[in-house]
């Protein structure tokens, strides 16, 4: 190519990612408008123990979305602790919810995270024998099920927003039939759109006596500033969420932003 062509190229990349901005903070300043109108009459319901009340009922937190999503209002629970919203990302369809990953995505690139990843994985105290699940492992991108694969560990990963392109992941949940020993994941859990109805299916995925581990800094109420996380567990809120789906938390880890809990099978 020669330079003139180089230039337009990056003068319609340019124009293209402008568009983008600007359809992305015009369709959420529409949505932040609507719910300022609604949200004040609306009944609100936890996500982890369903106590349901005016928005005046919960505790009011706000921020604002990094990547262009406006206003972020949240709400604690005043029965669980659970801090869960924003509600306008809670009411989206899913093939929505995927669609707005998907572009994010296309900009957005995460860090390496395998090192924790690793480390939550290990939190299991894993068998050699055992079959391991990383649940919303990033894709072909992450090199987590590679390095545990080299050493012997017979894991699997699960990402929605994943190709093909990876023999040991899948991007479909009906992929997905064997009974696991173990599932993990680092960062995840904050995205849960309903944890409930999640657990519920990670109790159905795991064998008698399994365990899952999920780290995430999101135990405590920090990263806020983007829309795609919509759960803090906070609090009591963990201890209910694993009562109410059958499992019993066995381990808990804190170092610095490193937060990790384990869940067993009951």
């Amino acid at each position: 190519m020669n330079d003139d062509t180089l230039t337009r190229i990056d003068r319609l990349e340019k124009q293209i990612l402008l568009s983008e901005t600007y359809t992305v903070k015009a369709f959420w300043q529409s949505l932040n408008h609507a719910y300022r109108l609604t949200l004040p009459t609306r009944s609100l319901c936890c996500l982890i123990c369903d106590y349901r009340d005016k928005r005046s009922g919960f505790s009011i937190l706000t921020d604002s979305c990094q990547f262009g999503g406006g206003e972020l209002e949240r709400y604690q629970c005043p029965q669980c602790d659970c801090v869960f919203g924003p509600q306008k990302y809670l009411d989206l369809e899913e093939n929505f919810v995927d669609l707005d990953y998907r572009l994010l995505y296309s900009r957005y690139s995460e860090s390496d995270s395998s090192p924790n990843e690793i480390k939550t994985f290990h939190s299991l105290a894993p068998k050699h024998d055992g079959l391991y699940l990383d649940w919303g492992c990033g894709g072909e991108w992450s090199p987590t099920i590679t390095k545990l694969r080299a050493h012997g560990w017979d894991v699997w990963g699960y990402d929605p927003s994943a190709s093909q392109s990876n023999p040991y992941v899948v991007n479909s949940r009906d992929s997905i039939s064997a009974r696991f020993d173990g599932i993990f994941s680092n960062n995840v859990i904050e995205h849960f759109r309903n944890p409930v109805r999640q657990f519920c299916q990670f109790h159905k995925m795991l064998k008698e006596g399994g365990k899952m581990s999920h780290s995430s800094p999101c135990y405590e109420y920090c990263y806020a500033f983007t829309r795609f996380h919509t759960l803090f567990l906070i609090g009591r809120s963990a201890d209910i969420l694993a009562e109410r789906t059958g499992f019993k938390i066995t381990n808990r880890v804190k170092d610095g932003e490193y937060i990790n809990i384990v869940f067993e099978r009951i």
